[in-house]
């Protein structure tokens, strides 16, 4: 989205710029709900929208027009053919000519193009998507580059499609950028503005209770003071300004050290870590996608680590690491569920390689404590952090604040010494003040889908995924998990992890995880809360099924994958998912493109593949040798989870 502001302003200022400009990766995307318009990029030709909701936060609730324009990219000149689905209308324009034009598509029906000639190169491509008259709106356009196979369409590859940048794509985007800056900052928490809001909108900032137990005095006293010069990240303002700055924050902290539950523990207590082990673990962990580590040099975008002694107080390290949400349900830090011998070794091993720490010993005055509490109160603290007492900061409502007012106070280009200063960057303030534009009503209408996709980069989630080995991409994530199973993966209350084998492992992020995974969903088109699946089991093909995964006379699947409590007989090169899990992770689709074509699905998996290009197995004397039938019966038997029977397995 920086990218696109910075391109998009510096071509505003040439002339003819529109015939010389670099496409953009994505999908141009105009929303129409009556006589509301607005524009944004988007990655592909997918949406679920309940019905009555809003589409995106810049339009309100209501039948909407959704018309995506681009260009699709073709190495080679070939015969392609496209596969709309879904619910409402859609109109499919390639190279100007017409494919689809259907007033309505009912359910998941075939709405299928014949084979059309896409030349090397751009081929303009528009999509004109309306919603139903009554019930949720839903569409996925796919394609297929093998038109005469009996194949499945699939997703068109992201990096084919592009969008030339223009001026109101570019100020959309500059508003939309405003919009999360003002989030990610809760603004709101100070600015108040009636109406139901976002999640973000009972974001907090961690609470006070026991930060006496937990933090050192001294730290506290150079945070509050101005935190950006501790973590440049910060979203905590600087609140104190003039002469007695740096006496009131240490008042601040002398009031807030105050605050505790138990006394210290003895060193008795604490056992001798294994500082290898906490090592080891950091780096499986990826720590270092997110954090600078202790020794190395600062990188900008991530969090130094070399605090961690004057921060934390002994013993409540590997307390956070264990319950990183335990005073601040919004923390951005996820939770790995780590033993205690865990959580002890990596907070030692960081301890030991962090710059050392020692707390200077004050005897705390009785006047100090007392006016740190008063500033408590009055400098705006409890309108982010949880604390007992009456707020007594006030800030003007969001409504009586017109867009010519967003140049000075919490905007100013430096601080006035009177507001809070956030040390925005020109382009945060310029974004700010292009939201202020707006009538704001944005922020009072919830979309799951820019939800999650807006938390994803919060998250930092793709540090990991699609970047180190093991982790998977996770572009088409909402097209592959079905949104039961990614809250039970993302709020970490999964019984047992699909792959307990590898190193790795998903953190959670409890307060998200619910809205995240509904609005992935979305976000590829699937309804947030799985249909359930009409019919029961069919159990002839079950048997079927079950032979087909066994070695005797099947594809001998067993060798790589466990059945139930039953491991797997030899595997070759990577274990695979634990049968009885499949039918409760995977959407039926995607379970059976993954089937007839592993490797097109994803190019680094080491799942074999069975079936030929027309779709046929070399199994000829099961269901005809039909590949979508055999593994139509796979998935027959893979519907009974933990109620399979095991398959032959010697």
């Amino acid at each position: 989205m920086h990218q696109l502001i910075a391109i998009g302003l510096a071509l505003l200022t040439l002339p003819g710029w529109a015939q010389d400009i670099e496409p953009q990766p994505g999908l141009a995307l105009t929303w129409q709900v009556g006589d509301a318009r607005a524009v944004t990029v988007t990655p592909n030709f997918w949406l679920y929208v309940p019905e009555g909701k809003p589409p995106s936060p810049h339009v309100p609730g209501g039948r909407f027009t959704a018309t995506y324009e681009g260009f699709v990219n073709i190495d080679l000149r070939g015969d392609y053919s496209f596969h709309a689905s879904g619910k409402g209308g859609v109109k499919l324009e390639v190279n100007n000519a017409v494919l689809l034009d259907l007033k309505g598509i009912g359910g998941v029906a075939e709405a299928k193009t014949q084979s059309v000639r896409l030349n090397k190169g751009a081929n303009p491509i528009k999509v004109t998507y309306t919603s139903p008259v009554k019930g949720d709106a839903q569409f996925r356009l796919f394609w297929s580059e093998r038109p005469d196979n009996p194949v499945p369409h699939e997703p068109i590859r992201g990096g084919q499609l592009k969008h030339l940048p223009t001026a109101p794509l570019t100020q959309a985007g500059l508003v939309e950028r405003g919009r999360e800056v003002f989030l990610e900052h809760r603004c709101i928490r100070c600015h108040t503005s009636e109406g139901t809001g976002l999640p973000e909108f009972a974001m907090s900032g961690p609470d006070f209770n026991a930060i006496g137990s937990r933090t050192h005095r001294s730290w506290l006293a150079k945070w509050i003071l101005d935190p950006k010069a501790q973590r440049p990240g910060a979203r905590m303002p600087q609140l104190l300004h003039g002469d007695t700055a740096k006496d009131d924050a240490a008042d601040i902290a002398a009031y807030l050290s105050t605050l505790r539950n138990d006394p210290p523990k003895p060193a008795a207590e604490y056992p001798e870590p294994d500082l290898e082990a906490g090592g080891e673990l950091v780096r499986e962990l990826n720590c270092a996608g997110c954090h600078t580590l202790p020794g190395d040099l600062a990188e900008e975008g991530k969090l130094s680590l070399a605090h961690v002694n004057e921060k934390f107080k002994m013993g409540e390290l590997a307390d956070f690491l264990r319950a990183p949400n335990a005073h601040y349900d919004w923390t951005r830090m996820p939770k790995f569920k780590y033993s205690d011998g865990e959580a002890w070794n990596i907070a030692s091993w960081l301890r030991n390689t962090a710059k050392p720490h020692l707390e200077p010993k004050v005897e705390l005055a009785v006047a100090a404590v007392e006016r740190g509490k008063k500033l408590v109160i009055t400098a705006g603290c409890i309108n982010c952090h949880s604390h007992p007492g009456e707020n007594e900061y006030k800030a003007p409502d969001l409504k009586v604040l017109a867009a010519d007012q967003w140049t000075g106070g919490c905007l100013a280009d430096k601080a006035d010494d009177t507001s809070p200063h956030f040390g925005f960057s020109a382009t945060d303030r310029a974004a700010l003040r292009a939201f202020a534009t707006t009538d704001r009503q944005s922020l009072h209408r919830y979309d799951p889908k820019e939800f999650a996709l807006r938390q994803m980069r919060v998250l930092n989630c793709n540090e990991c995924h699609g970047e180190l080995e093991g982790f998977s991409d996770l572009t088409h994530v909402g097209l592959k998990l079905k949104p039961e199973w990614m809250t039970g993966l993302l709020d970490g209350s999964l019984k047992q992890r699909a792959r307990p084998w590898l190193n790795h492992r998903m953190p959670a992020f409890p307060v998200r995880a619910k809205e995240l995974a509904a609005g992935l969903a979305m976000a590829h088109g699937h309804a947030p809360v799985t249909p359930v699946e009409k019919g029961p089991v069919n159990a002839q093909l079950v048997e079927t099924g079950r032979a087909l995964l066994g070695v005797d006379g099947g594809f001998s699947c067993v060798a790589c994958h466990g059945v139930k409590n039953r491991d797997p007989l030899q595997v070759f090169e990577a274990q695979g998912v634990n049968f009885s899990r499949v039918d409760e992770r995977l959407h039926p689709e995607y379970f059976l493109r993954w089937m007839l074509d592993p490797l097109r699905v994803d190019p680094q998996t080491r799942m074999p593949d069975y079936f030929d290009d027309d779709a046929r197995s070399v199994l000829v004397d099961v269901l005809e040798g039909d590949a979508k039938k055999q593994i139509e019966a796979i998935r027959q038997y893979l519907r009974q989870g933990q109620d399979m029977k095991i398959p032959v397995m010697q």
